[in-house]
């Protein structure tokens, strides 16, 4: 996969996660629905959007 093609991909995931956000928001605290509902909705792999997730949405020792 190309930058620019995983570039591409990453910002689809990113965008579906705020159109999931908006349209669920009982959901938006829920990181494994918001996770399974993308890659199901996109066809991607949850290997990939998990990472993304993780790189994006996760904060780290807020627990």
């Amino acid at each position: 996969m190309s930058a620019l093609t995983k570039a591409r991909q990453e910002q689809r995931i990113v965008d579906e996660f705020h159109h999931l956000i908006a349209l669920n928001a009982d959901h938006a605290e829920d990181p494994a629905w918001m996770i399974t509902a993308t890659a199901y909705t996109l066809s991607i792999d949850e290997k990939a959007v998990r990472k993304v997730w993780n790189d994006r949405f996760h904060i780290g020792g807020a627990c």
